[in-house]
């Protein structure tokens, strides 16, 4: 299979060789993101694109009396995310089903904190993707979406190469912005510069 293929949907033994990797590399990324919200008490909580599942272990870690459900459009990334959280699957506080950003099967305001880490540059029309996501918020909730790649000179190369081999088509800050604002979030956006990484957070204002 092709890189993009494998990236944006693992399948198959490469596939799982992928999504190890991944886990791997954005481990460090995902513990800086999550820093930002270490104070935040969510009861449940969606990631979505969840992969191998490394994030939502740092998240049971986090919020231990959360219950986290992980959405993935492969397969492989199922099973690979259901065994790296079997422990908290088998007592019901995890859960990892298959489907997508484009429809979520959850009611609005289902979770109190949404997360999507190293995903939102492979999903299709993305504006109306992160409406949906950001629908499943709760008020006074949050969404937190994180990738290590945005618009930077410093980083051009990169990320043209990242996006001619992998389909990884980052948008800028401000856009991103515009789109969780137009979703309904207030937005405070963090940058690691020397990195090339990039976390937004939009809050939901609570109910009146």
């Amino acid at each position: 299979m092709n890189g993009i293929s494998q990236y944006g949907k693992p399948e198959g033994e490469e596939g799982r060789r992928t999504i190890l990797s991944m886990n791997a590399h954005h481990r460090k990324l995902s513990e800086w993101a999550l820093s930002f919200i270490k104070d935040a008490k969510p009861a449940k909580i969606l990631d979505i694109g969840c992969g191998g599942g490394m994030q939502m272990s740092l998240m049971r870690g986090m919020f231990p009396e959360a219950d986290i459900t992980g959405l993935d459009h492969s397969p492989e990334a199922v099973a690979a995310a259901s065994e790296a959280n079997s422990d908290a699957v088998t007592s019901g506080k995890c859960r990892v089903m298959e489907g997508s950003v484009e429809g979520l099967p959850f009611r609005n305001g289902s979770f109190d904190l949404v997360t999507a880490f190293e995903t939102y540059f492979f999903w299709p029309d993305l504006e109306s993707s992160i409406a949906e996501a950001c629908r499943t918020v709760a008020p006074g909730g949050m969404i937190l979406i994180v990738s290590e790649s945005y618009p930077s000179l410093l980083f051009r190369r990169t990320n043209e190469k990242n996006r001619r081999l992998y389909g990884v088509n980052v948008v800028g800050n401000e856009s991103m912005r515009s789109m969780l604002e137009a979703a309904g979030m207030s937005v405070e956006t963090r940058t690691r510069k020397l990195r090339n990484w990039v976390c937004f957070i939009g809050r939901k204002a609570p109910s009146s």
